[in-house]
């Protein structure tokens, strides 16, 4: 008898676990940007870029209705960034450059791929209907940008006009990279009487010196705010949406430079503090099993 009690006992222990867990897959579209200062007197935007995620979760039931829940997800956030205005063009040539003033429009697409780890706790306000709040943490993994630029000289209007595409992989470019493939060839412009050739596609450091590169222009780690609501179709289907917002600041300072002005006493770059985070809305649907 006691033996039968300790099996009974235990198999229905077993079995409250495994009813207390469940495992899923949640995928569907971001809508994001960053969030940060933006320079004063040009047109300065970051406006909501459209990406993925996808991954699977985990979670466990310890209460009526109260849960936690643990992610591992592959998901893409991003901006388009938008300027157009005064500013600066650093000209390569030989060794160094000249700073040149004018008028810069740009038109860029960041798309940084993070893998992330979100974790929440799930309250069933109905059987259909489901509340989530938690945390996040993210490391980049692939961050990427393409658009591109045009420059207007004020003073040498005639010989300093150009167009160049901006192809950015910012984790693996390095400074002064000419991205031109074989047999192309970049815009050509007037300096002081001579010819001096640019660079077709840019990388995303083309116009840094060795010691300015001091790092990657995206931060690895990420780290904010996360909740939402989910709706059951049934039991096991569901959608939902969400909203972040990123605690961390995602750039570098060290790298991430003012487009408007440069520190013309000494012909560098002028480097920002701004702290520019992720925001955006995750819209999905997942399995629960």
């Amino acid at each position: 008898m006691i033996r039968q009690f300790i099996l009974s006992g235990c198999f229905l222990f077993v079995v409250s676990l495994v009813s207390a867990q469940s495992f899923g897959i949640r995928a569907g579209l971001n809508y994001t940007k960053f969030s940060g200062p933006l320079e004063q007197g040009v047109n300065e935007t970051n406006t909501l870029s459209n990406g993925f995620h996808f991954g699977v979760n985990y979670a466990y039931k310890f209460a009526d209705r109260l849960s936690v829940k643990g992610e591992l997800l592959y998901t893409q956030i991003g901006t388009k960034y938008a300027y157009n205005g005064e500013s600066f063009y650093k000209i390569p040539i030989g060794s160094g450059f000249v700073y040149e003033k004018g008028n810069s429009q740009i038109e860029m697409k960041v798309s940084n791929a993070y893998i992330a780890l979100p974790i929440t706790v799930q309250f069933e306000l109905s059987k259909k209907i489901e509340l989530n709040i938690g945390v996040y943490g993210g490391f980049l993994i692939g961050p990427k940008g393409n658009g591109t630029i045009r420059f207007d000289s004020y003073e040498h209007p005639e010989g300093i006009t150009f167009r160049q595409s901006l192809l950015h992989s910012y984790n693996s470019d390095v400074a002064r990279q000419n991205l031109d493939f074989l047999g192309t060839t970049g815009p050509k412009i007037f300096v002081d009487g001579g010819v001096v050739p640019l660079s077709r596609n840019t990388g995303a450091y083309y116009a840094y010196d060795a010691n300015e590169k001091v790092g990657n222009l995206y931060n690895r780690y990420d780290f904010g705010l996360t909740g939402g609501l989910s709706y059951f179709i049934n039991k096991g289907f569901y959608f939902g949406i969400r909203y972040d917002f990123g605690l961390l600041d995602i750039t570098n300072n060290k790298v991430d430079h003012k487009r408007k002005t440069y520190d013309e006493v000494n012909n560098l770059f002028n480097f920002t503090d701004d702290f520019d985070r992720n925001v955006g809305i995750q819209a999905s649907f997942g399995f629960k099993f």
